[in-house]
Order: structure tokens, then C-alpha cells, then sequence
């Protein structure tokens, strides 16, 4: 038989086996792809047989049924699926979703959340723009008590941050001339843009407002400080844990400690923020030892040109890729148009 009539048996039955496991979760006997296909028990157990030597199909156990590994799963999505359209019912949902009002972008990233978890039924995850990146806007700076300042911060993308710093000193009367400064002088740079302007200029000032630039620079440091880790929102956690590839203890030990830390997770969004397109990362692909019975689905959303964050949903290997990468792509696409329609 010639070698491509092989491949495409070969393809053919690693794509029904884990069309059915995806469905059942339970391993895949040759009788069972047999009623599919038409071919023989005998001559399905043989490319079972290929298929499991070139590593992408194993065996649980003693069962005699087979399960797709992580390169069969890969193989799946990089050439054997067949992507969906998303149903025409879950669009309408999403967009239904987005059209009502949301009081700040806040509000639309939490949303985004649960939006992913209820139309994928996998744990929704949304990496919020990271603050330090986002272009400054406009700050004010308001005394509240001895040596402590209440800071709101307005990036351009609109996001508003507003928290309380302890400074060194008691700035009550230098608090407006620091306002006007940063206000003034340094619209447009990201705040690590700022940080880097007020160094230089303590390097050259040698006058009066040397100490108002290093107020100014105690006080960036200290917000930096507090956006040193992206904010990561997680919605409909119950439903990876729910998945019969978590029963054991280990399993859901593993999941809690990524949804309680997050910070693999923030990684690797963060790493991905300026990919175009979806990102799949399956099994052992993922770094991070608690994600290995995971895949993840990501793709990033944007405000005008920019990547500002990163959405997606995590769930066990065995997911409807098919189905489900066009759903997040879709919904990557809707918070790309509502939170540029929310700035406007």
C-alpha cells in the first residue's frame, strides 16, 4: 500500500479515536473505530498498533481500548481538525452579553470570565492589562493623613487605579505641586517610562525642585511596586474540577495550587500577549509540572493597535478543540470591539 494511503488510515483513525474519547473519556477499543470506518478489527488493531509505537495513541492500564497522548492531541490540532463555526445561539448569547452596560472595564474583564466558562463549560481565564505597560494618562494625588497619599491613576486605555501609599515624609503641602508636575510633564509615558525620567533628572537637577522630583520618584516607586504582577481573573473554576481526569486528590491538588498562586498561568499569558491568533498549549507543553493534565487556549485582545491583555480557557487535554478554539477566538474578537467602544 502506498505510503499516503497509510498516512491518511492512519490520520483517520487517530482523528475518530479521539473524536470518541474527547465525547466518552473512556479508552477507544478497535470495535468501536471499526463501526466507524468499515475496516476490520484486525486490520484497525494493527494501525492502533503503528499509531501507539510512533507515540500518539497509549494504553490505560491493562485496557485494551486506546487514549490519545499529548502529540496526538497535537497532531489533531495542527492538521486533522476541522474547526466549527460557533453556533450561531452561543453568538447571539455573546453578543447579547456585551451589548449590556458595564460600568468600567473592570466590570467587562470579570464578565469575560464567566461568559468563557459558560459558553466553553472549561474554566474561563483573563489576564487584566498589566498597569505598569499602560501609557499614564492623568494622576491626582490627594493627602489623607500623616505620611500617607491616596493615588488615582487614569492609563489611556481608561482602566483607573486607586490606592493609598505611605511615603517618608508628610506631603500635605507638596501634594499639588507633585500632581501638576506628573500631570504636565510626563502625559503619555508608561510608568516605567516615568521612573526612568525622573532618574535622569535628579541626575541633572541641583536646584530647589530636586526634592519635589525625588518625592515624585518615592512616590512612582511605591506604585510600582504594587503592579509588579498582572491581575489574573478566573471564572468557573468548578468546571475543570468537575472533569473526570480530576477525581483523584493529587489532581485536584495540583489545580488548586495553580488557581490559588496564578502565577504560571500570568506567566505564560503574559509571555503570549503580543501573539496574534489563538495559542495552544497541551499537556507537557505547559512548563509549570500542575499544568500537565491541562490544555490551555489562549488568544489576545486589544485596545485601538495595542495587545493589552490575554484571554482564554484552561481545561483538561481531552477538550472539543474544534469547537472551542473558535469560541475563544470569537470572544477575543467581541472584548477587542466592546472596550474599544467603551473608550470611545
Amino acid at each position: 500500500m502506498p505510503l499516503k494511503d497509510i498516512m491518511e488510515r492512519q490520520n483517520k483513525v487517530l482523528e475518530i479515536i479521539i473524536s470518541s474519547y474527547v465525547g466518552t473519556a473512556l479508552p477507544v477499543g478497535s470495535r468501536s473505530v471499526s463501526k466507524v470506518i468499515g475496516f476490520s478489527s484486525a486490520t484497525i488493531r494493527n494501525i492502533m498498533s503503528d499509531l501507539e509505537e510512533q507515540g500518539y495513541i497509549t494504553h490505560p492500564h491493562t485496557s485494551a481500548g486506546r487514549i490519545p497522548t499529548d502529540k496526538g492531541y497535537r497532531c489533531y490540532v495542527g492538521s486533522l481538525m476541522r474547526l466549527k463555526n460557533i453556533k450561531t445561539e452561543e453568538a447571539r448569547r455573546i453578543d447579547e452579553e456585551y451589548r449590556l452596560k458595564r460600568k468600567n472595564i473592570e466590570d467587562i474583564i470579570k464578565k469575560t470570565t464567566e461568559i468563557l466558562a459558560g459558553i466553553t463549560h472549561q474554566t474561563g481565564i483573563v489576564l487584566f492589562p498589566k498597569f505598569k505597560r499602560s501609557v499614564f494618562k492623568r494622576i491626582n494625588l490627594v493627602s489623607i493623613g500623616r505620611k500617607k497619599v491616596l493615588v488615582v491613576l487614569v492609563a489611556s486605555t481608561g482602566i483607573v487605579r486607586h490606592f493609598i501609599i505611605d511615603t517618608k515624609d508628610d506631603l500635605d503641602r507638596e501634594v499639588e505641586a507633585i500632581t501638576n508636575l506628573l500631570n504636565s510633564e510626563y502625559y503619555g509615558l508608561t510608568i516605567d517610562g516615568i521612573k526612568g525620567k525622573l532618574l535622569r533628572r535628579l541626575k541633572e537637577e541641583r536646584d530647589s525642585s530636586r526634592s519635589l522630583i525625588e518625592e515624585a520618584s518615592d512616590i512612582i516607586d511605591s506604585m510600582l511596586q504594587l503592579f509588579q504582577e498582572d491581575e489574573l481573573y478566573l471564572g468557573g473554576t468548578s468546571c475543570l474540577l468537575s472533569q473526570p481526569e480530576f477525581e483523584s486528590a493529587n489532581s485536584v491538588k495540583s489545580m488548586l495550587r495553580i488557581f490559588e498562586d496564578k502565577s504560571a498561568l500570568s506567566r505564560l499569558m503574559e509571555e503570549d500577549l503580543e501573539k496574534e491568533g489563538i495559542t495552544v498549549y497541551i499537556g507537557k507543553e505547559n512548563k509549570n509540572k500542575d499544568m500537565q493534565n491541562c490544555s490551555i487556549v489562549t488568544s489576545s485582545y486589544r485596545f485601538k493597535d495595542e495587545f493589552i491583555g490575554r484571554l482564554g480557557i484552561i481545561g483538561p487535554t481531552r477538550m472539543e478543540y474544534s469547537h472551542l478554539i473558535p469560541a475563544v477566538n470569537y470572544i477575543s474578537e467581541i472584548v477587542t470591539r466592546t472596550l474599544n467602544e467603551f473608550m470611545e
